[in-house]
């Protein structure tokens, strides 16, 4: 595990070396409030909850984790340190996971910043506490899946426009397809239905948080980070 630290040290601390955290993580929090308030206006329902914030955020996130996670190895190949990297007593799993967790970091800073409006809400009206933790464990699991699809995606290829084209594409598909669920054939609805990310977020943010749903995304992070572990073996013997 000191590799991993090594590593989730480096990469989060080169987040706020250059200026990509203080671009990210401001642009989701302008972008999450601004469609939150002004497009869906949340104070003007009058109802205290956060299902339109979080909806944001998911949509927030599947465009800017993508842009994040890019660079996680498309970087290393472009500046050569990657040459470094595999000759170093490492582990290509050690190399994604502390990757992994520092991508994962930056994005969950930027999820915890939108606390705010949980406790400017509950001023509105009561605002139910289960429904909000649900919704945030969701929101993190979300987020996770999301980061590992990107670091899949970006140890696949050393394009970091092509690794940030391939995580939107294949995040959007189980994202997209939850709210398409009237148009999918009724012999193919539960499958769908139970692959989609939306159906296992709306169970969470109900505040029961069921081990299913727990298992599913936990089963979507471990399958594309051991992609990209297998990404980097097959590359390094190749």
């Amino acid at each position: 595990m000191r590799n991993v630290f090594t590593i989730f040290q480096r990469e989060f601390a080169s987040y706020f070396n250059s200026p990509l955290a203080y671009i990210i993580v401001p642009v989701f929090l302008f972008l999450v409030g601004s469609f939150s308030l002004f497009f869906q206006d949340i104070f003007a329902a009058g109802l205290a909850g956060m299902r339109t914030v979080f909806f944001w955020c998911a949509v927030f996130y599947l465009l800017l984790i993508p842009a994040v996670t890019m660079r996680l190895f498309s970087e290393e190949h472009r500046t050569g340190s990657i040459e470094l990297l595999v000759t170093m007593p490492i582990t290509e799993a050690e190399m994604v996971l502390g990757k992994y967790l520092a991508a994962l970091s930056l994005m969950t800073v930027a999820l915890a910043l939108t606390l705010t409006y949980p406790l400017t809400l509950a001023q509105l009206g009561p605002l139910e506490p289960g429904p909000v933790l649900g919704g945030y464990i969701g929101m993190f699991l979300l987020g996770a899946a999301f980061t590992a699809i990107g670091t899949a995606a970006s140890a696949m290829t050393r394009n970091q426009v092509i690794a940030f084209l391939i995580a939107l594409v294949v995040g959007l598909i189980p994202f997209a397809s939850g709210y398409a669920l009237s148009r999918v054939p009724a012999s193919i609805l539960p499958v769908v239905q139970y692959l989609s990310f939306d159906y296992h977020f709306n169970n969470l943010s109900r505040g029961v948080i069921d081990s299913r749903n727990l298992l599913y995304y936990g089963s979507v992070i471990a399958m594309f980070l051991h992609l990209a572990v297998f990404t980097l073996e097959r590359r390094r013997l190749g």
